[in-house]
């Protein structure tokens, strides 16, 4: 099973686009991906459920997409789904790239999961689980004190740091520019594709754009 998969490329000084949660909505897939080239992103980072598991007859298109882009993924549980069932109306190198997906992605001290970055403590079901009080205080022991959790599944976009010792959770409302020089370590839900949201990371500036994609 895959773990947290080292990613050594991420190209310095360049912006990171993230999408997450398109469900297999091909159009709107296809203009979070266009959005973020437009921006001159570096790397763009889907954070999971690329595909739906009632929308098998889009699985194929969305896969190709993100492989034509070069866009880099982590595998979330409507992707895990499809591929655990083998559909059969799903082409098997859609199956097989979707197999090949980590359920986490570390460059340094950032870390892009779908929900938890936790695989050998949880398996599978760090796709799932969230961040109840819990695994709240199991992410801020476990990060370090720069670290950024970038994660998707929760849909609605939030930023969550550390103030004096207890936990500071804070709605992001699209289109919004967060510094995020002072919250470190943290942890940012992203939004979903389905509805027109996405961010870009600036790694030298820390600055964190919410991004609200006008033709959704």
């Amino acid at each position: 099973m895959p773990d947290i998969r080292p990613m050594h490329h991420l190209q310095t000084g360049s912006s990171i686009g993230l999408i997450t949660d398109s469900h297999g909505q091909v159009a709107q897939l296809s203009q979070a991906i266009n959005y973020l080239k437009e921006k001159e992103c570096g790397e763009i980072i889907h954070l999971g459920d690329i595909c739906d598991s009632v929308k098998t007859h889009t699985a194929d298109e969305c896969i190709s997409m993100i492989q034509k882009h070069n866009v880099i993924a982590v595998r979330g549980n409507n992707d895990h789904a499809l591929s655990y069932n083998c559909n059969p109306g799903i082409n098997k190198t859609t199956l097989d790239f979707i197999q090949s997906l980590p359920l986490v992605i570390q460059s340094q001290e950032l870390f892009f999961a779908h929900s938890l970055p936790f695989v050998n403590k949880l398996g599978l079901s760090c796709m799932i689980q969230g961040l109840n009080s819990h695994f709240l205080k199991l992410c801020f022991d476990s990060l370090s004190e720069n670290a950024i959790l970038f994660r998707g599944h929760s849909h609605e976009p939030e930023l969550i740091f550390q103030s004096n010792k207890a936990y500071q959770r804070m709605t992001i409302d699209l289109p919004a520019k967060t510094d995020l020089q002072c919250c470190r370590p943290c942890v940012i839900t992203c939004g979903t594709v389905m509805t027109g949201q996405c961010m870009i990371y600036d790694p030298g500036d820390h600055v964190l754009l919410g991004c609200l994609i006008n033709s959704f």
